[in-house]
């Protein structure tokens, strides 16, 4: 699943902006609870102990990772294989991405390829406001949902807008009174349509790993 999941990976050039030129590889969708159960094993991560956690957040009952003691590693949930893995904090993110030879995106970067170089557009699928069937934001659907549910950018790329957050490698600079806050990009599952702009952005402290916060890896092409 790991090599299918690199395979997928979309060529992607920033056109304009301070990172003009670069070029890119993207993960064509969030990265999924079965393929991330499988970088935790090939990482050899150790399961988290006592009442707190260093990277995954076992603390909460409905996480879709566990460990199996017996031998068994890492695994998820069977039921949410394929859904978009969430309660790695930002150090985890950063460590999965560096396994892959990757890294999470910087939010320009993000920006530029959720709008496919246009930065007048709201959406990644244009101006038209969201609605239930392009993506999975609001409630509206109580929970995760299976990655490539929604209709792709005009790059092929799945959940760019709703479903869950992504992770990105900025400090989020509107709360310069809070220097853990990462920038996440992108909405989820819970927040309102607002957070489905393309400029939108939120920071959540680097040391959680939430309900609605995933990861999309990139690599330097």
């Amino acid at each position: 699943m790991i090599e299918q999941y690199l395979h997928d990976a979309i060529g992607f050039r920033v056109a304009s902006g301070a990172l003009a030129g670069r070029r890119l590889r993207v993960a064509r969708t969030l990265l999924t609870c079965r393929v991330a159960a499988e970088i935790l094993n090939e990482m050899q991560m150790p399961p988290e102990t006592g009442g707190g956690y260093r990277f995954v957040n076992v603390c909460n009952p409905r996480n879709p990772l566990a460990f199996d003691p017996a031998g068994g590693g890492w695994h998820c949930r069977a039921a949410l294989a394929e859904h978009p893995v969430w309660g790695l904090n930002w150090a985890a993110a950063g460590l999965v991405c560096a396994h892959l030879g990757a890294r999470l995106p910087w939010a320009q970067e993000w920006e530029a390829l959720a709008s496919n170089n246009d930065p007048s557009r709201l959406y990644p699928w244009g101006d038209a406001p969201p609605t239930p069937v392009l993506a999975n934001f609001d409630e509206h659907f109580g929970g995760t949902s299976v990655v490539g549910s929604f209709p792709p950018s005009e790059l092929g790329l799945f959940d760019l807008a709703g479903n869950l957050g992504e992770w990105c490698q900025d400090l989020h600079d509107h709360d310069a009174d809070l220097p853990m806050e990462r920038a996440v990009k992108g909405g989820a599952w819970s927040k309102d349509a607002g957070h489905l702009r393309i400029q939108a952005s939120r920071g959540k402290w680097g040391r959680l790993g939430t309900t609605t916060i995933g990861l999309r890896p990139v690599w330097d092409d």
